[in-house]
């Protein structure tokens, strides 16, 4: 009788954890909204792949996961962006190589001067070399890198012809505030002007600078077309956008959802880079169509000037060695 009683007992202390549990597998996997803070503008290529990304989640997860798109920095800028990613306070985010600019500088070579060639040894570097960039950088802060888009070849626009350094001389350049690029093209002979990308268009309408570089699709979707009359295609730099995932936030998630949101956006930028492999030529023909001039220059001078420049970081800020192991892929 005792052990009967007992047993009730045990029965009914049992009871709460048995409807919780219930109402834990009939509820089934929990919903939420993931935000997706760009740096980027709503429109092209970049932009096309955190669409994809959208869409692919949502259908694959019924609408259980919500994914909201902030475009144009509406979060912040891409060092806001890149400091709630390492904080946690941030999901996701699109944004250039600002958490190596501000946390892991040694892995920035690659998005410097005459480091790349062109656009198969950009691929070719994120597939290789790239993916353990990615992962060192990663663990320093806390920030996953789940896929990436060409943005394309920095070029510069002026309102007069640049064929040769000696077309530098006297130059107002606009330049992020980047050490390297800066002393480079000062070696050209250009005089470096840092303004914030903002005020970039309204620097350039109103003479403040004389002159500035960027992808053809920034030069494109920002209209710098408008205030500068040549588009000089020097192809100094390749860049690309990152998209990321904050791993404070990432762990708090079950394994499937890690592995829905990896996939997604690894499937959405190798869909748009498909799509889309030469982002460049589209934006030239659209820069051309506006009315610019194109240039094409020989860069074998401006590669001898950058050089020394170069040679002096690979000994005070990058990895040793990394520069050439890049460039020899």
């Amino acid at each position: 009788m005792k052990k009967l009683a007992l047993l009730f007992i045990i029965a009914l202390l049992a009871l709460p954890f048995a409807f919780a549990q219930g109402e834990k597998e009939a509820s089934g996997p929990k919903s939420y909204t993931v935000n997706v803070a760009s740096a980027f503008a709503p429109e092209g290529p970049i932009h096309d792949v955190i669409v994809n990304f959208k869409n692919q989640v949502e259908k694959e997860t019924n609408g259980r996961v919500k994914v909201v798109i902030h475009a144009s920095g509406s979060l912040g800028g891409e060092r806001e962006i890149v400091e709630g990613l390492s904080a946690g306070t941030i999901e996701m985010g699109a944004q250039g190589i600002m958490d190596l600019t501000l946390y892991a500088p040694q892995f920035t070579v690659f998005e410097e001067p005459f480091v790349i060639r062109d656009l198969d040894h950009l691929n070719k570097f994120w597939n290789t070399i790239g993916v353990d960039l990615n992962k060192q950088a990663g663990e320093k802060t806390g920030i996953i890198t789940a896929g990436y888009a060409i943005r394309g070849a920095r070029m510069i626009t002026a309102n007069s012809p640049i064929k040769s350094s000696a077309d530098f001389k006297g130059l107002k350049f606009r330049l992020p505030s980047l050490p390297v690029r800066i002393k480079v093209f000062e070696a050209m002979g250009a005089i470096p002007t840092v303004v914030d990308f903002p005020e970039v268009y309204m620097a350039l309408k109103t003479g403040t600078i004389d002159a500035q570089e960027n992808p053809p699709e920034t030069i494109y979707s920002y209209k710098y077309y408008e205030a500068q009359k040549y588009l000089i295609l020097s192809r100094h730099v390749w860049s690309t956008a990152r998209y990321q995932m904050s791993k404070k936030w990432f762990d708090t998630l079950t394994a499937e959802d890690q592995a829905l949101f990896t996939k997604a956006w690894a499937d959405a930028s190798a869909k748009v880079r498909a799509a889309v492999p030469d982002p460049d030529s589209v934006y030239i023909k659209k820069l051309q169509e506006a009315g610019m001039t194109i240039i094409e220059p020989n860069m074998d001078e401006f590669r001898r000037l950058a050089e020394p420049v170069m040679a002096g970081f690979d000994k005070t800020m990058w990895l040793p060695g990394l520069r050439q192991q890049i460039m020899a892929l």
